[in-house]
């Protein structure tokens, strides 16, 4: 919206009522509406005030996710939430005016200061609790103000303009709107919520105080002392000093600055007034027109209020953190992940995979690489079928394990899951240790499928042959053929050559001669395929050593990003919103 149609939402304003002597016509515009501005004074604060406030935001959208009995405190999300909300839309008003608010209890003179501020009677003076009832707003310089009044919810009726044309006093008070509020002290809730309310969204805070009542605990205990983090923004005026002697006012002032330093309230200027005779009522004055020169009571108000909200989300940072780039944030620590795996491997039963493996690729080898004679004896004898049945055993039990944990071996996971936000949780504070810990445990239901995968994933196919072993059982084969042939051989020697069964057969299968070399032959062959299958199921066994120690290799690796992937990601991810946490907050209290 530009000035001019601020003017004209102003001069549209109904209930407007314009001041006395002195007072000017609404059409008067400020020194700001024409003409290239360069970027006005407080442009540089709002741009840091967005970032903190954006800051701020984060926190609350971090803390929101963690939110609970054990969590962040809802109170404290919502109070963070609305000044969020409140400080973006004062920052998004008019920025040449400067809210001041006059507060204080029945009788200490609050209005009748804001009426010879004003120059004019425009808020009903009284001594009777509670009088002022409704806040009275007098705006010096209307552009651009019609919209902070209406976001201020003055009520139209008690709008009152004055105009800079009235002198130097009174143009140097352009952009001040002037509220007086109802008393802090009124019976009347609907009076004492209004006041409270616009306590909170006053760039300037002026507390007028009587001497009799000056050190009341309702406005202490109430108002200041809770604000003891806003006192860049604070002015105590002692009102009435025209009852007191000048002893009594010095006494009175001294023992107001010392108990608002006590009270925290530092940096709060402390001024001496008489409404009736208007005394100190000029520096009240100066003070009010040097802070709207300056444009940064706004700013200054959202920064302390930031201040003092960030502070209240600190025990959520822990002890110093939050405070410093520099901060030693909790890390996992770097064995995590062996330890982890070797937990897992554990409850997988990965020792034993490797072994059931070796034995049942030795025993499937042996249908192979074995002799065939001595399989032929195992199979007189009854022993092939029960290597058969631990074969099949072995790998039905590869296919258990490969289903993943259970039972028992979960128990192994979860105490390995614990174990972890143990070593990381109590390093950490509320909420952040508990959430560590939900979040290694979060996907401990996914990490037995997921072992079981990988081991599944690890072993060879199910009774999966080598090449090489075809090609020793062809020769083994051929040898067994060679054996046969040559007992066929024998018998024909002792057929023809012994008993003569035939006359005319080839010397080869009748001269008796031949026998001892045939039956030698028949030993060679036997030894050679001995010494086959003994040569070949040492080269199986050392091949099933290597195989299994690649295997158990490969699973300890799949294993470790199993625990990467599903414990680790998971609490680096939490710790790194810790960090984020800390950073933000650091950032909303720059």
């Amino acid at each position: 919206m530009t000035l001019g149609e601020y003017r004209s939402a102003w001069l549209a304003s109904p209930g407007l009522a314009t001041a006395g002597p002195g007072s000017a016509g609404l059409s008067s515009t400020g020194p700001n509406s024409t003409g290239a501005a360069s970027p006005p004074p407080g442009e540089v604060a709002e741009a840091d005030l967005s970032t903190r406030l954006t800051a701020l935001a984060r926190v609350i959208q971090i803390g929101s996710a963690r939110s609970g009995p054990d969590g962040f405190s809802r109170a404290l999300l919502g109070d963070a939430e609305h000044l969020v909300a409140r400080a973006g839309e004062r920052l998004r008003m008019s920025a040449n005016h400067t809210v001041a608010v006059l507060a204080g209890g029945t009788g200490s003179g609050k209005s009748s200061l804001f009426n010879r501020l004003a120059g004019a009677d425009f808020s009903a003076v009284g001594v009777i609790r509670p009088f002022t009832k409704d806040p009275h707003a007098c705006v010096w310089g209307m552009d651009g103000a019609a919209q902070l009044l209406e976001w201020l919810r003055i009520p139209p009726r008690n709008r009152y303009a004055r105009s800079s044309a009235l002198g130097e006093g009174e143009a140097s008070l352009r952009g001040l709107i002037l509220i007086d509020l109802p008393d802090h002290d009124s019976v009347a809730a609907a009076a004492s919520d209004e006041t409270n309310r616009l306590v909170g969204v006053a760039d300037l805070m002026v507390w007028v105080l009587d001497p009799q009542k000056y050190a009341d605990a309702a406005v202490h205990s109430r108002y200041l002392t809770p604000l003891a983090g806003h006192s860049s923004v604070i002015a105590v005026v002692l009102n009435q000093s025209d009852l007191l002697t000048a002893e009594q006012v010095e006494d009175c002032e001294a023992d107001l600055t010392r108990l608002l330093d006590s009270e925290g309230l530092h940096d709060a200027r402390v001024l001496v007034t008489s409404a009736r005779t208007g005394a100190g009522v000029d520096e009240l004055r100066k003070l009010l027109a040097r802070t709207v020169a300056e444009r940064q009571a706004a700013s200054n108000r959202i920064a302390a209020d930031l201040e003092v909200m960030a502070v209240r989300f600190l025990p959520y940072a822990g002890e110093g953190r939050g405070s410093s780039e520099d901060d030693d944030f909790s890390e996992v620590p770097p064995n995590s992940v062996a330890t982890l795996a070797d937990s897992f491997g554990r409850a997988a039963g990965a020792a034993g995979v490797g072994q059931a493996l070796q034995s049942a690729r030795e025993l499937r080898a042996t249908d192979y690489v074995g002799w065939p004679v001595s399989w032929l004896v195992d199979r007189a004898l009854g022993r092939d079928p029960v290597r058969k049945l631990r074969l099949g055993n072995l790998w039905e039990e590869l296919r258990d394990v490969s289903a993943g944990p259970a039972g028992a071996q979960q128990a192994e996971i979860d105490n390995a899951l614990t174990v972890l936000g143990d070593q990381i949780g109590p390093t950490l504070p509320k909420p952040w240790s508990q959430t560590v810990r939900a979040a290694a445990r979060s996907r401990r239901d996914e990490i037995p499928g997921a072992l079981g995968a990988v081991i599944g994933d690890t072993l060879p196919a199910e009774n999966s042959v080598e090449p090489w072993w075809r090609m020793v059982a062809v020769w083994q084969g051929l040898l067994l053929g060679c054996v046969v042939a040559g007992l066929a051989w024998v018998v024909a020697l002792v057929v023809i050559g012994v008993f003569h069964a035939t006359r005319h057969a080839l010397a080869i299968f009748s001269d008796v001669a031949l026998l001892p070399w045939v039956i030698l032959l028949i030993a060679a062959i036997l030894t050679l395929g001995w010494l086959t299958a003994s040569g070949c199921m040492s080269m199986v066994s050392s091949a099933a050593v290597r195989e299994r120690s690649r295997i158990e290799q490969q699973m300890r690796a799949a294993m470790e990003q199993v625990a990467e992937q599903y414990v680790l990601v998971p609490v680096k991810q939490e710790l790194s919103e810790y960090a984020r946490f800390c950073g933000a907050l650091r950032t909303a209290r720059q």
